[in-house]
């Protein structure tokens, strides 16, 4: 109960508690400690699953992230409030968000030197976390579990997913009740998803045929079939020389609306940022750097214990470090594996990310059911409420992808409707 919050800066009246705290993961000398937020179901929590949810970056907050996707509040115009998101996923399950790896929000090592992260130490760190958060907070150990993030989370995702069923084969007490895993527009095969970006840019008019004919000619030695290979495979000198050209590929995140006109020097002057762009708020990413940094907020919220020498932000702390080779590994032996295991995984990819495009991604899984021989895959329309919300892609019981129309790199962010069912209808209830 020391975690209680008891109401945050500017928070409208609402009906379910909310959690803020460190919780220490690492007990050796480097002296590791998570921050997290945890929000019950607005109904019934105590009958409700538990949904952990990280984000990617690698080096983004997490609880950031709550107040602009998929958590019960969005900070408002002129960041120094809060709204309710009418979108929120505690509507149908507890929400735990996880700063992770060290150095993400308000996480923190006692080490000298920067933060030097990775897949495999964020993986076992989030699992000692795990372990220790249910100790504070026996009465969810028994709850239906599901992991979910975007972006790089899929690493973090499904790594931490498989490590904690690794787990339960180890531990003679608590089992962690691992049921599914959702996933926005996951980065799986980062490589990959580069030449996608020419797929999917191609496709739209803005690369031409020459240019396209090139990387096809020169970035041919990379390919769905040896990317796991246990020998590296390398750009050649003439593909790189492409691939760095970066004017190619203008607002990744976004490619059909305006960036955030603001910054948040306007919002220290009393300003609202106010930029909607085809129905999308796109100044809710940069508000909560704002709003964090205020005093009073950061006391309500119990963060900030190590009194930082400088703002907080959503991404890319101060001394944040994140091994490279990492960046690059393939995710499809960890999907095979969960799936092995009977775990769901819905994945949706907004179909305006120019940065993990959408056909990329399928592509990824036709390999991922050809290894597995699942054949029965099929592709038809989806709709929400009678409009059209892109397309569906089952491959067999277990495993489905979405298409999410107008939806850009943050599905949750920019369709959150639509999000809010994708999960809802194709995680939580297919498993009830």
């Amino acid at each position: 109960m020391n975690d209680l919050i008891s109401k945050l800066p500017g928070q409208p009246d609402v009906n379910f508690r909310q959690f803020t705290g460190y919780i220490d993961v690492d007990d050796g000398a480097a002296g590791v400690s998570f921050f997290y937020y945890f929000v019950e179901a607005e109904n019934d929590a105590m009958n409700q699953p538990l949904t952990v949810w990280l984000t990617g970056g690698p080096g983004c907050s997490s609880v950031g992230d709550a107040f602009s996707s998929v958590g019960p509040f969005i900070t408002t115009k002129n960041a120094r409030g809060l709204d309710r998101n009418l979108f929120s996923w505690n509507k149908v399950s507890n929400l735990l968000f996880i700063d992770s790896p060290i150095g993400s929000g308000w996480s923190y090592s006692n080490a000298d030197g920067p933060y030097k992260n990775g897949d495999d130490s964020t993986k076992k760190l989030l699992v000692s976390f795990m372990q220790k958060w249910y100790e504070k907070y026996p009465n969810f150990k028994s709850k239906d579990l599901y992991v979910a993030g975007s972006s790089y989370a899929g690493h973090f995702v499904p790594n931490l997913a498989s490590a904690l069923l690794d787990d339960n084969k180890q531990s003679k007490e608590l089992k962690f009740n691992v049921k599914g895993i959702a996933l926005g527009n996951p980065l799986l095969r980062s490589k990959l998803e580069i030449l996608a970006r020419f797929d999917f840019f191609h496709a739209r008019g803005q690369v031409d045929n020459v240019v396209y004919e090139q990387v096809k000619k020169e970035c041919n030695t990379l390919d769905e079939s040896n990317y796991f290979s246990k020998y590296e495979t390398n750009w050649t000198n003439p593909c790189s020389l492409i691939l760095e050209d970066n004017h190619l590929f203008p607002n990744l995140f976004d490619v059909i609306r305006d960036p955030c006109d603001g910054n948040l020097t306007d919002l220290s002057l009393g300003k609202e940022l106010t930029k909607v762009s085809q129905g999308v708020d796109m100044c809710t990413f940069l508000r909560p750097d704002f709003y964090f940094n205020i005093p009073e907020v950061q006391r309500a919220f119990h963060g900030n214990r190590t009194n930082l020498p400088y703002p907080w932000m959503g991404c890319f702390m101060h001394k944040f470090l994140y091994n490279a080779d990492d960046k690059n590994r393939d995710m499809l032996p960890v999907l095979k594996c969960l799936l092995q295991q009977s775990i769901r995984i819905t994945i949706f990819s907004g179909d305006v990310d120019g940065l993990v495009p959408a056909v990329g991604t399928l592509k990824h899984l036709y390999k991922l059911a050809e290894e597995m021989n699942i054949k029965s895959t099929k592709e038809e329309a989806w709709s929400q409420e009678n409009k059209e919300g892109g397309k569906k892609y089952s491959f067999g019981d277990l495993l489905t992808f979405f298409t999410v129309i107008g939806a850009n790199h943050h599905v949750a962010f920019s369709k959150p409707s639509e999000a809010l069912y994708l999960f809802t209808d194709f995680t939580v209830n297919r498993m009830h």
